[in-house]
């Protein structure tokens, strides 16, 4: 009997929870739709929905499920029109790959001697790295631009990428992840004479594979979606990545606005999607403890 009950409770509670997830989904998943529906609405149907925020109309916001009358002016416009879309695109490339690139190339030998060699002060350093990821982007800013200013890379692509590569976020990540190899598969592979480089390339990046796409993963979506390194870095215009596309939003712009918004949507939820299953790893890297 007490059993029944207590399987009755479970089961309301379960739904319950099941609920608020649900609830919560939706209100994550909200902005996105709408931002899909109104890519797809002219001007006049804008104004009406959205005119009190960012036009001089003075009604109230509407929200429509679909359009009234769907049209893909606003695509149009973005991808056959817009020289300023595709420039600012290729930017966007040539400032996150490389800069993601750089990022596991530095960041993988710092983790694999942080996490399986033992040195005076590593504890310090490894503190460092954890304060130095928690600062924001702006208790940074003035530093970074001075030595940036000091290499002569203002205003250029590196400016963007020289100080991702150097982030310490990755370097914190690996350290966890690496901190699951056996400590036997390491030593078992020295007794056979390998040494750090080979234990890092045989051994360490094949096994930590899962955490390293994850980590490339999420700084991708990091770098691809920067918006003060940029506005701080960069003055040309011709420079700017595609995060910054439009800088103000009126209504004339709004639909070309609600566009862009989408395509640029694309890359970055193809490689979550594909890089998926992997960030499990290095979100259960956090796990481990060093």
């Amino acid at each position: 009997m007490y059993g029944y009950k207590y399987g009755k409770g479970f089961f309301k509670m379960k739904k319950l929870i099941q609920l608020c997830m649900v609830f919560l989904a939706l209100i994550i998943f909200a902005p996105i739709c709408i931002t899909i529906i109104h890519s797809f609405m002219g001007m006049r149907e804008l104004e009406l929905n959205i005119g009190g925020i960012i036009g001089s109309s003075k009604k109230p916001v509407a929200i429509s499920l679909l359009p009234s009358y769907p049209t893909l002016k606003n695509y149009k416009e973005l991808l056959l029109y817009s020289q300023d879309f595709y420039r600012m695109f290729w930017n966007s490339v040539r400032q996150s790959v490389p800069a993601v690139f750089g990022q596991i190339v530095v960041a993988a030998p710092a983790a694999f001697v942080m996490a399986k060699y033992e040195f005076r002060g590593k504890r310090v350093l490894f503190w460092i790295y954890l304060v130095a990821m928690l600062m924001p982007f702006q208790v940074l800013m003035v530093s970074e631009y001075l030595v940036l200013m000091k290499l002569s890379v203002i205003n250029t692509h590196w400016a963007i990428i020289l100080p991702a590569v150097f982030g310490t976020y990755p370097v914190f990540i690996l350290t966890k992840v690496f901190l699951n190899i056996p400590d036997e598969v390491m030593e078992a592979a020295r007794i056979d004479g390998a040494g750090s480089f080979t234990l890092l390339r045989k051994i360490v990046l094949p096994i930590g594979k899962g955490g390293i796409i994850a980590v490339a993963v999420l700084d991708f979506l990091e770098c691809i979606n920067s918006i003060e390194a940029p506005l701080v870095f960069l003055k040309d215009k011709s420079l700017l990545p595609l995060s910054l596309f439009f800088p103000e939003v009126s209504l004339y712009n709004a639909g070309a606005v609600f566009a862009a918004s989408v395509v640029i949507m694309i890359p970055a939820v193809l490689i979550f999607v594909l890089g998926d299953e992997h960030l499990e790893t290095g979100f259960q890297a956090f796990q481990v403890k060093g």
